[in-house]
């Protein structure tokens, strides 16, 4: 139940043209409701998490190039038998 109060992970990438002015877009972009964790202005991504119904108005942010689920992968332990 505690991933659900924190919502999606999401990763924003921004658009070339929006790089100069990346903090003022984290700063739009938390006020459609994500919760900014961080900017990263070198690599034009912004990462953070917000309501699932509230993913899609986020790619209608000008300066948004895409914004997409953040994902996780997990190897097994070195001693498993599954490499």
């Amino acid at each position: 139940m505690a991933s659900k109060s924190k919502g999606k992970s999401v990763i924003v990438t921004v658009s070339d043209d929006a790089l100069p002015n990346i903090h003022q877009l984290a700063d739009e972009l938390g006020a459609k409701g994500m919760k900014v964790d961080r900017v990263m202005p070198v690599t034009g991504v912004i990462t953070g998490s917000l309501k699932a119904s509230k993913v899609s108005a986020l790619g209608k942010v000008v300066g948004v190039l895409s914004v997409e689920e953040e994902t996780t992968a997990q190897l097994p332990p070195p001693d498993s038998p599954v490499q």
